[in-house]
């Protein structure tokens, strides 16, 4: 979900934001104009119901498939369902009771042949369709759908243009790549995940069927401390309701499929421990991998594990390769973890450290690779076109404070036990599948570099032998691989977006001369016309003291004359770099509701950012929070973007937190939108979520809240970082907007907020969607678009006048 991914570090994992005079109705926004809900002329501004509709080849879901010849791209169209209020989707699920994921509803599958763009559609429409993979003769696709009622494993094939069902059984479908089905090495096979037992509902999920009215309808919750000691958890050990949810979402019995018949066997049983989520099958189809669910190691655990385990691909005993494997929660959780290499070998990090294990050699004990190369990164993991090697990056030094902190270095690490290869260059390596780099020649490979001034980003041809570097491409743009072309690899497909290219499937060739273009997922934006973006730098002190440069981008509309001062957005989300959405078509969606709705209506948009003190250790967010923001704000005024009277500020989540906080901090805003964030921290610490989940426990105290310990310890600092407690400060309008089911942020923070903010007197506004949950992007169609106008009045009535017409 947009706006959740920066924010909550543990969400994916089910971690929540902490996890009586009735007040007159305030007058509705009036009803979206024939010009807001229509095709926009060229240069107009950006039409609500293509920014609410419009079909996307998503960055993480979508991701697309390349087959081995490099003929054939296999990737997913995502068309936002039409929801309307109060339908079974606005509760936000993760996974819905057929075991689809929520997030994949309204997702279809496309083959397109590479040299031509031709598109055959996979599946019918109003099926959701995902997950493709390419049997090993590239002539068929094997894909999940629940075309048939629930969620199970379906094959295209080429020569007929159809797809069926494989088999009855029911899928075990995750929320993140890494699930998809993997085929044996002679295509008679195919190894899923599936669910053989009724899933267990999640909690405050409906249960059918009639309740005895003669048994008791309690539910007892103990302390460990009051728990018999036989049922008390070992100390460190994951918390039950934790372990609960990890079980449901993500435990799965692995199976083989055979392709033909549809017959199944069982190869790891769901009850095996440690207990099977995700697999893969060795090169030789000898041995299946698989990622065990997550675990934690205690109540305030930030840190999730897993362990890598192995078992016979004909079934056997289960052995672990590695246990308590750290999760990588800044990237995907289940891809960049370990790779198989030839010879049945595993390699993997664990403890920032490499390593490589022999699952059937005689000697089965995990040996260290490059162990003088110091701490490693998560990311890149990359096998070399021979096997023969691996491309890691060296840890940055210093205290890791962004979530995102790119390698300082790289290296070329061979198997054989020799020297690695360092590379000084910090960048991302571009891959021929998920896996392995794309060298279409083993003397070299391709890296996308960073400018951390200008955001602009460039690739270049990196010599083996030499480490020189050969620029081929620079520009504002992201590149997200899917695989290599024909013609031995010398071409590369990879979805690519820039600021003014909404993202398509590209073929690029190993020059980066030009592009052909593959997919074209939503011909409306063609009309729409964004304007420029500039980057600028700002020094700002950190939470340490010390003085760190931070870079904005600031989104202008097309129109605008030179030297015209603009009323100005602020986005932001603390603790984050959103210079990565820099990248995104008309600068992405920072808050979940896309930012060229307003650049493309004059508005300037100011994505900020806010670096802030590590998780972990007692921080002061609010003050961290606007002593980098108001400088970069300043600025902006200073090189004549910002009008000074017409600024306002706008933040979603821990950034409507964050926007509440400013507010408290600083008079220079005209308004101030928080959607669906949260206000009140020592109030909502000891929130009890679904199923008697205390996960606002970790978010406070060694997560996103940096507040270090419990309030009891430190009561002074929840209330100075509480916009709540610090209403009394604000002076500036503002508009809270929330999901009345939003289980993430509570309603109750809002409307505590609001009336803090009645009681003062102070201006304010308080708008809440029922049946609507924490994204206000992706609720229903009516709602978003009526929360968008409410946004634009609200803005346009703060920002019209000056501050000198005002008084």
């Amino acid at each position: 979900m947009i706006g959740l991914r920066f924010g909550l570090r543990l969400a994916a994992l089910g971690i929540s934001c902490f996890g009586i005079v009735a007040a007159a109705p305030a007058a509705a926004p009036a009803a979206a104009t024939p010009a807001a809900t229509t095709a926009a002329e060229p240069g107009g501004a950006l039409p609500l119901d293509i920014a609410y509709s419009r079909r996307e080849i998503q960055r993480y879901q979508g991701r697309g498939q390349v087959s081995h010849d490099g003929k054939w791209l296999a990737y997913g169209v995502f068309t936002p369902p039409m929801k309307s209020p109060g339908a079974d989707l606005e509760a936000e699920p993760r996974i819905l009771p057929n075991g689809t994921p929520a997030h994949v509803v309204g997702m279809s599958l496309i083959v397109a042949d590479t040299a031509t763009g031709k598109e055959r559609p996979v599946c019918a429409a109003k099926q959701n369709c995902w997950r493709p993979s390419w049997s090993p003769d590239d002539r068929r696709v094997a894909y999940f759908s629940d075309a048939g009622g629930v969620a199970q494993v379906y094959v295209y094939d080429l020569a007929t243009s159809q797809g069926r069902r494989v088999a009855e059984t029911r899928i075990k479908a995750k929320l993140w790549p890494g699930d998809e089905a993997a085929w044996s090495p002679d295509g008679k096979e195919i190894f899923v995940p599936v669910e053989l037992h009724a899933p267990e509902p999640e909690p405050g999920q409906a249960v059918k069927g009639p309740k005895d009215p003669n048994k008791p309808t309690v539910t007892v919750y103990r302390t460990a401390a009051e728990a018999p000691p036989a049922a008390a958890a070992a100390p460190g050990a994951t918390p039950e309701a934790m372990l609960k949810h990890f079980i449901r979402e993500n435990n799965a019995t692995l199976a083989a499929i055979d392709v033909a018949s549809g017959k199944m066997r069982v190869v790891v049983p769901a009850e095996t421990e440690p207990r099977p989520s995700c697999m893969r099958i060795s090169p030789d189809g000898k041995w299946i991998s698989y990622l065990s669910i997550f675990k934690t190691k205690g109540e305030t655990a930030s840190e999730s594990y897993y362990d890598i385990a192995v078992a016979p691909a004909a079934g056997g005993p289960v052995r672990v390769v590695a246990p308590d494997v750290q999760v990588n929660e800044d990237g995907e959780y289940f891809e960049s973890t370990y790779r198989w290499i030839p010879g049945s070998r595993i390699v993997y990090l664990k403890d920032k450290k490499l390593w490589v294990a022999d699952v059937d050699g005689a000697s089965r004990e995990p040996r260290p690779l490059a162990a003088d190369l110091g701490p490693l990164t998560n990311e890149p993991l990359l096998l070399t076109r021979d096997g023969r090697g691996i491309l890691v990056g060296l840890e940055a030094e210093g205290k890791k404070t962004y979530y995102h902190v790119p390698p300082r270095a790289l290296a070329l690490v061979p198997f054989d036990g020799g020297a690695a290869k360092t590379f000084s260059f910090s960048g991302g390596a571009l891959s021929a599948d998920e896996g392995t780099l794309w060298q279409p020649d083993p003397g070299h490979f391709f890296v996308l570099l960073r400018d951390a001034k200008t955001a602009e980003r460039s690739i270049a041809r990196v010599d083996v032998a030499t480490g020189q570097t050969q620029p081929l491409w620079k520009g504002l743009g992201r590149f997200e691989g899917a695989g290599a072309g024909t013609g031995g690899g010398h071409s590369w497909i990879a979805r690519y977006e820039s600021t003014d290219t909404s993202g398509d499937y590209y073929r690029f060739d190993d020059r980066f001369a030009g592009r052909f273009r593959i997919s074209h997922a939503e011909p409306r934006l063609d009309g729409i016309r964004i304007g420029p973006m500039q980057a600028f730098v700002t020094t700002v002190p950190a939470y340490d003291g010390k003085l760190v440069n931070v870079t904005t981008a600031a989104f202008l509309p097309a129109a605008r004359k030179p030297g015209e001062r603009l009323p100005t957005l602020v986005y932001f989300y603390g603790g984050s770099q959103v210079l990565d959405n820099a990248q995104e078509y008309g600068g992405g969606a920072t808050n979940s509701i896309p930012a060229a709705i307003f650049t493309t209506r004059g508005y300037a948009v100011l994505l900020v950012d806010v670096p802030l003190g590590p998780e972990g250790s007692g921080g002061n967010p609010i003050q961290e929070m606007a002593e980098v923001i108001l400088p970069q704000v300043h600025h902006a005024i200073e090189l004549g973007i910002a009008d000074p009277n017409r600024i306002a500020i706008m933040g979603q989540s821990y950034g409507g937190y964050g926007t509440a906080s400013m507010i408290t901090q600083t008079n220079l805003f005209r308004a101030a939108i928080a959607l669906d964030g949260l206000y009140d921290l020592p109030g909502t610490f000891a929130t009890m979520g679904a199923g008697g989940s205390t996960f606002n426990f970790v978010w406070s105290e060694t997560g996103q809240g940096r507040m270090g310990t419990h309030p009891w310890a430190d009561l002074r600092r929840y209330l100075a970082n509480s916009p709540y407690y610090q209403a009394d400060k604000i002076h500036t309008p503002l508009l809270l907007i929330h999901g009345k089911i939003d289980k993430t942020c509570p309603v109750e923070g809002a409307e505590r907020m609001y009336n803090a903010l009645k009681r003062l007197e102070r201006p304010a506004e308080l708008a809440i969607y029922d049946g609507e949950g924490h994204v206000p992007g992706t609720w229903s169609f009516v709602n978003a678009v009526d929360a968008t106008n409410r946004m634009l009045e609200f803005l346009s009535k703060h920002l019209s006048a000056s501050r000198e017409e005002k008084r």
